[in-house]
């Protein structure tokens, strides 16, 4: 009776001492303990860590290697998400495109732009980067993103694209829109793109006044004194 009550006693114990280990793993007091050594065997220290498993032979580990980088955020997880873009898993290519435009750097606009108009990548991958370029908002995608939706027969890419337009809020694209609503009976389209022309309005009617007062005029051709 006194041998099994000890062995318990020594389980118990073993128990505690793993329970333990765990529990600084996974709290948050462990001050960089055991959970940072967990981090940076699993995912990698930093950015160029998670840049070199991208190269990892198993897609599960450039597909974490890709969370990683997004979930860093910065402008040097950028260029290794753009390479992921090119990623033979769909998975990874798609998780690299959502954090493209979580992240919003103009510095993926152009990458992303010649993946829209590649023919062998698919309907999804379309999708997603037009919600990524919208998220990103550049300016300078604008005139693609029309061009975009000119010649797609796909109603519903021709529907992403005009409410990343929206998004993107370029005035001089307004008159592509308008016609794009006007040239179709799809009540999506319609819809889209009127929520699109409102957001490019609000945001002319939001930029501040740079015409000149009256009064600024006046002084500006008024003759200098003396003449």
């Amino acid at each position: 009776m006194r041998k099994k009550f000890t062995a318990a006693i020594v389980a118990l114990a073993t128990f505690g001492v793993v329970f333990d280990a765990y529990a600084q793993l996974y709290s948050g007091n462990d001050r960089g303990g055991a959970r940072d050594r967990y981090d940076r065997v699993a995912k990698g220290a930093n950015v160029e860590e998670w840049h070199r498993r991208l190269s990892d032979p198993d897609p599960t580990v450039r597909l974490e290697a890709v969370e990683s980088l997004g979930e860093d955020g910065t402008e040097a997880s950028v260029e290794p998400l753009l390479e992921a873009m090119a990623d033979a898993d769909e998975r990874v290519r798609l998780r690299a495109c959502d954090y493209l435009g979580t992240i919003g750097s103009p510095m993926a606009s152009p990458q992303l732009v010649q993946h829209l108009f590649l023919a062998d990548v698919n309907h999804m991958a379309k999708e997603r980067i037009l919600v990524a370029l919208g998220r990103i908002a550049d300016p300078s995608t604008a005139k693609p993103v029309v061009n975009f939706m000119k010649n797609t027969d796909d109603e519903k890419l021709k529907t992403v694209a005009i409410y990343t337009l929206g998004e993107i809020a370029e005035p001089s694209t307004k008159p592509e829109i308008v016609a794009a609503r006007d040239s179709t009976d799809n009540g999506g389209i319609k819809r889209v793109a009127t929520d699109a022309i409102a957001k490019i309005d609000n945001k002319v009617k939001a930029a501040p006044n740079t015409q000149p007062t009256l009064i600024q005029l006046e002084k500006l051709l008024r003759p200098p004194e003396g003449r």
